[in-house]
């Protein structure tokens, strides 16, 4: 088009026999044996540690989490496979540490048993295991607790990504603010030091007012902290910028601009400069850098090669990153960095990645898009389908993975369709009544207000005619 977005996105005419309109991902059923032979390094490396994935994907359905979308469905790995795993990595390495991987490790359905069963096989061989992506609640605490007895405890990790209510609603992460507090009471209670607390900012609908909650609930937590081990207590806290994701409900959404994202990285470095807070901030230009690579498309390939020829290598590390180059190689290439980084799409926009599948429909995305503008919280999808896609396109595998494994198959989706995956369910009466005012359809209206699925998903007709 004349405003520089895509018509359409489709194959090559030279390709057009062979080459599909959409390019669908391909998923691995059962997930294989995890590696346990690692090549031991003889010097001292950044992640000196062995790692087991006990999972893959994620049911919480984080409005902002690409990997949540991406990595869809959850299929597990059977406890005894985990559980042999460690035991041929304790036996063929050296490492004192294994770290078990997935982007929710307290949504493991067998996290309690690994627990147990590793802390009684290898507690007295000062095994230390890693927990990652744990929620904030009560189970992560005792989880923890379990797995440092008599190890010198390390800092434990909230990462609630917002410090209201509100916010954490409109980005789909509901974890209460008493919560969070509650949980720090036992966190510190339990002999524990140090909490690490991650935040975002940049998040839609975000005000200053969001911002200050950030330094006032780190307050809150250090205030706790030295109410039970005095000035040792201490809070990290972590806020880095949201760059909105490709294939995420926040796709269409503009990355905020530099101006306000300094303004609020200063407000908090006023405010956090207590003893005993830790603050780190990220570079909003390295945020700016990442917008624009993903959310552009193919005319991006003369910028990155133009910034390469002025130098730009190893941009990830700090003291490498040459922002004067990329500036430098939009101007040349008559390319403008803002247009892909800090514009609002519009829901009926082709977007250069609409013809690459992950399996997740975008009318799904577009009513969770709606629901963040209205706050309105969806639930974890482990138990209640909300037709996102990727049951229905990978039926098939599912069956699979159920003949492989027994049961469901380790999917962490609720039960979907007919025959065997249908699971039997109980009548409930609804006490309905109708009025000579009703219209002439004689639709039931509830005599009593009955619970209902939380939030039902907008159908995509009804957003694109908005």
């Amino acid at each position: 088009h004349a405003d520089g977005t895509l018509a359409s996105t489709h194959p090559l005419p030279e390709f057009a026999d062979v080459a599909p309109e959409t390019v669908r991902k391909c998923i691995v059923t059962v997930l294989p044996p995890p590696v346990t032979d690692f090549i031991v390094p003889y010097i001292d490396i950044v992640h000196n540690r062995a790692a087991i994935e006990i999972q893959r994907g994620c049911t919480r359905g984080c409005r902002f989490c690409q990997a949540g979308m991406i990595f869809r469905p959850v299929r597990e790995r059977p406890l005894d496979e985990v559980l042999a795993a460690v035991e041929r990595i304790m036996e063929s390495t050296g490492f004192e540490e294994i770290s078990f991987l997935s982007l929710s490790s307290s949504d493991y359905s067998y996290i309690g048993e690994l627990v147990e069963e590793v802390t009684a096989r290898y507690g007295d061989k000062k095994l230390s295991i890693g927990l990652p992506s744990l929620r904030i609640e009560s189970f992560s605490v005792d989880l923890m607790d379990r797995l440092e007895q008599g190890r010198r405890r390390s800092g434990f990790t909230f990462a609630p990504e917002a410090a209201t209510d509100r916010l954490r609603d409109v980005i789909n992460k509901p974890i209460a603010t008493n919560l969070m507090l509650q949980t720090a009471h036992e966190v510190y209670s339990r002999g524990w030091t140090t909490i690490k607390m991650y935040f975002m900012i940049g998040h839609p609908t975000q005000t200053l007012e969001d911002v200050e909650a950030i330094a006032r609930l780190a307050h809150e937590v250090l205030h706790i902290g030295r109410s039970y081990v005095g000035r040792k207590a201490k809070v990290r806290v972590g806020v880095s910028t949201l760059v909105p994701k490709p294939q995420t409900p926040f796709q269409w959404v503009p990355m905020e601009d530099e101006e306000t994202l300094r303004a609020q990285q200063e407000h908090l470095r006023r405010r956090l400069r207590a003893q005993g807070i830790q603050l780190s901030l990220n570079d909003p230009r390295e945020s700016l850098m990442e917008a624009f690579l993903s959310r552009g498309d193919r005319r991006l390939a003369a910028v990155v090669e133009r910034a390469w020829r002025l130098g730009a290598q190893f941009d990830a590390w700090g003291d490498r990153f040459n922002w004067q180059a990329w500036q430098q190689a939009f101007v040349d290439t008559g390319l403008d960095m803002d247009w892909y980084a800090r514009r609002e799409r519009a829901v009926t926009e082709t977007l250069p990645w609409d013809h690459l599948s992950v399996g997740v429909k975008k009318e799904f995305l577009i009513a969770e898009y709606q629901h963040s503008l209205q706050g309105a919280v969806v639930d974890d999808c482990r138990d209640h389908c909300f037709s996102c896609g990727i049951i229905t396109q990978f039926r098939d595998q599912r069956r699979e993975a159920q003949q492989v494994l027994g049961g469901d198959g380790s999917w962490g989706c609720p039960a979907f369709g007919r025959d065997a995956e249908r699971q039997p369910v109980s009548p409930v009466p609804v006490p309905l009544y109708f009025n000579d005012e009703m219209s002439p359809d004689r639709q039931g209206q509830f005599a009593e207000r009955v619970p209902q699925r939380r939030h039902r998903l907008i159908s995509a007709e009804k957003v694109l005619e908005r």
